[in-house]
């Protein structure tokens, strides 16, 4: 933990200036939506910025609201209470990191003195960056996409516990340290940060938990897409269904549902995009490469690959290296 980086936190967090909001005021950018009061990403994100944030000042309550933007709520020091949905508590220990799709409501009990949560905003355009517009169906990457949609077939929150993952630690102080410090083209710096943290965190899904008001049947369906790509050379229908202990037509019902593609067409999107991946990043024969993704008719894999990118494996792999 940075002392300097602490110190002007707790500053911040106590005079209320500079380029961090100041927590109690963010209600007034509220607007009604029925009952409901839902912070506005164009009044509480400055004019011509795809992200701010806030350093949360002790003593003071949020009461419960949503919002048309993602936050992620980093815990830099102490612990802080959530209510999700009104009925949900989470503690925030030091170094979690919450992140909230939109439309999730949530309260903030009020922090202590040594208590430091930092709120980031994020509005949708910010996961323009090309890193964040893959074709692969990770939990978070799933959780992004719905959360930007405002899909709720999604969990409502995802929570990281970082402790022993210094990189993404690293990488979210940094924005802060950018955000603080009038520093050019900090608004690109950070995007690529923050798409470098996803990526970070990509490699640590077994580290969230979710939230468990989410239906089974959505966790089936979540758990299927981390098995395809963890297993997409051999994976099969019949073999999930087995470690789920549930029928295949059960799971790729399910699978069908959330997804808006069939088990089988998911898994042959991921094979192809492990191709098209490999062919640009290495210089096995394409033979090869067939063969790693799980194909064993070699014809069949250059009709569907052509489908997909309206090239041949070779003239795809030409046009990119060129």
């Amino acid at each position: 933990m940075d002392e300097e980086l602490l110190k002007f936190l707790r500053n911040t967090s106590e005079e209320k200036n500079g380029i961090i909001k100041d927590a109690s005021s963010i209600l007034s950018y509220c607007v009604k939506e029925g009952k409901c009061s839902v912070v506005d990403k164009n009044l509480v994100i400055e004019s011509g910025r795809l992200m701010d944030l806030y350093c949360q000042p002790p003593h003071i309550a949020i009461p419960d609201h949503s919002h048309n933007y993602v936050e992620l709520v980093y815990m830099y020091s102490g612990s802080t209470t959530q209510v999700i949905n009104k009925n949900k508590r989470i503690v925030l220990e030091t170094y979690d990191l919450l992140l909230l799709r939109q439309g999730t409501s949530h309260a903030i009990e009020p922090a202590g003195e040594g208590d430091i949560a930092v709120h980031f905003f994020l509005k949708p355009e910010f996961f323009s960056h090309p890193s964040l517009i893959t074709e692969d169906g990770s939990i978070l990457r799933h959780f992004i996409a719905g959360a930007l949609s405002e899909n709720h077939s999604v969990a409502d929150y995802l929570h990281f516990r970082l402790q022993d993952i210094l990189p993404a630690r690293n990488l979210l102080e940094n924005m802060i340290w950018s955000l603080m410090v009038e520093k050019k083209c900090r608004q690109e710096i950070n995007q690529a940060t923050m798409s470098m943290l996803i990526m970070e965190l990509l490699h640590d899904a077994d580290k969230v938990e979710s939230h468990d008001v989410i239906q089974y049947e959505e966790q089936i369906a979540l758990t299927a897409y981390q098995y395809l790509e963890s297993h997409y050379s051999t994976a099969t229908l019949e073999e999930f269904s087995l470690k789920v202990m549930q029928p295949t037509y059960y799971v790729s019902r399910l699978f069908k549902r959330y997804y808006q593609m069939t088990f089988t067409e998911c898994l042959q999107l991921i094979r192809l995009c492990r191709a098209a991946n490999c062919l640009t990043a290495s210089c096995k024969p394409v033979e090869e490469i067939i063969q790693e993704i799980g194909y064993e008719n070699s014809s069949y894999f250059h009709r569907l690959f052509k489908e997909r990118y309206g090239l041949t494996p070779k003239q795809y792999r030409d046009k990119f290296r060129n």
